[in-house]
């Protein structure tokens, strides 16, 4: 197992796109769509839409395209979404995400559309008691008019991508920069129109990123003061880069970021990618959900991705069609789906949900049918001893000397062909 482990520490595998081996997405493909059979679920809504490509973006997105087009966007769109739910009423909604791309870039009127067509779906779906929708922004494509929307739709929650402060990074891969009083004006305008939480971006292990960088980062959090940060790493691995910074590196920059944020008054355990002035781990209920609670999830829009308790599935334009392309199709189906094993899902499970610096055993145990300390008995045996981990209450959390590789620990647990 030690053998195992300092192997994984090097390995490239580790992320959450599965199955990780890419002989396995053949073996696991399906000719039919997954099915939901579930009694909760949670619905993703990805806008592709961005007024610029930013170059360390993973995601599919198009520059925002003529009116015309993103009309029949919105439109085919909230007929995917009508159609799904039509099929699936019965269902007890406990998430919404409005992701992209850059959802807030809609012309107004289409924005609008959209919110009004979910306000009126919400009113006859069954909700969950911590059901709390959220949609993504940009300090540039938002204004007054449209937080007004927002939180009249019943939307109480914006997260706002900054990732960083420092222009010159910001120029080099297109993206805007906007100022400090530009983002204190959106803030007050969120506040005064009902909007309770706002969380902030930010990444770490950027190019040539300084500690001068992230304590700027962190002055320009102090003086924001949002209910929620979210810490990403830059992960190149799925960029298909040259590692910028070691896994030592990383650490010293997530634990300065950390000491910070809980000193600012932030709550979040060490490990965790989210922190919150509330006791709602600093994520959406969409996340939430997803994330450590293994809750199914329905992605609509171009290249969407879906998973339920049978395997996941990726709607149209993940292989990198044209946006005319996907439009002339009439619907953003799924153009992919995998009928995963228990191996595999549990594998998903563990990885998106240590994302957050935990997984918990008991749905461990409902993915596999099986006691996982006694399947994982070597695995769980070698992380206690070494003190890379600490199971409380049921739930496995890293330690700290266990974060600076917590991809290695994850993969521990996955079905990766060496």
């Amino acid at each position: 197992m030690k053998e195992l482990f300092e192997k994984r520490i090097k390995s490239d595998k580790l992320n959450t796109s599965y199955p990780v081996d890419k002989e396995d997405w053949s073996r696991y493909r399906s000719e039919r769509d997954i099915k939901f059979n579930e009694k909760e679920i949670c619905y993703y809504i990805h806008i592709p839409f961005c007024m610029s490509k930013c170059k360390f973006c993973e995601y599919v997105k198009y520059i925002k395209p003529k009116r015309e087009l993103e009309d029949k966007y919105i439109e085919i769109l909230i007929k995917d979404i009508q159609d799904f739910y039509n099929n699936h009423k019965d269902c007890i909604l406990k998430g919404l995400d409005i992701g992209g791309g850059t959802p807030t870039c809609l012309e107004y009127d289409n924005l609008k559309k959209l919110l009004d067509f979910l306000a009126n779906l919400l009113s006859k779906t069954s909700i969950s008691a911590d059901f709390e929708p959220s949609i993504e922004s940009t300090f540039f494509t938002i204004d007054e008019e449209k937080i007004k929307l927002i939180a009249q739709n019943g939307f109480k929650r914006i997260s706002f991508g900054l990732q960083t402060v420092n222009k010159k990074f910001l120029k080099k891969n297109s993206r805007p920069n906007p100022t400090l009083e530009r983002m204190k004006q959106v803030l007050l305008q969120c506040k005064e129109n009902g909007i309770e939480k706002v969380n902030i971006d930010l990444m770490y292990g950027l190019e040539n990123q300084s500690r001068n960088d992230l304590e700027a980062a962190i002055k320009t959090i102090s003086i924001l003061k949002p209910q929620q940060v979210t810490l990403y790493e830059f992960r190149t691995n799925i960029l298909k880069i040259s590692e910028y910074k070691s896994k030592k590196q990383l650490f010293k920059e997530y634990y300065y970021l950390f000491k910070q944020l809980t000193k600012l008054g932030y709550k979040g355990i060490f490990g965790q990618n989210t922190f919150s002035i509330y006791d709602d781990l600093g994520l959406s209920s969409y996340i939430r959900n997803r994330m450590i609670n293994n809750i199914s999830y329905k992605g609509f829009g171009i290249s969407a991705q879906s998973k339920s308790k049978e395997g996941i599935s990726y709607n149209i334009g993940k292989g990198g069609a044209s946006l005319e392309e996907c439009l002339e199709k009439g619907s953003f189906g799924v153009e992919d789906s995998y009928i995963l094993p228990k191996s595999e899902m549990l594998a998903k499970y563990i990885a998106i949900s240590g994302y957050c610096g935990r997984f918990s055993l008991r749905i461990m145990q409902d993915i596999i049918n099986q006691n996982p300390l006694e399947l994982f008995k070597e695995q769980f045996d070698f992380l206690l001893s070494k003190k890379l981990i600490e199971i409380k209450d049921g739930v496995v959390f890293f330690t700290r000397k266990g974060f600076v590789h917590y991809g290695a620990i994850l993969s521990l647990f996955y079905p990766t062909r060496e």
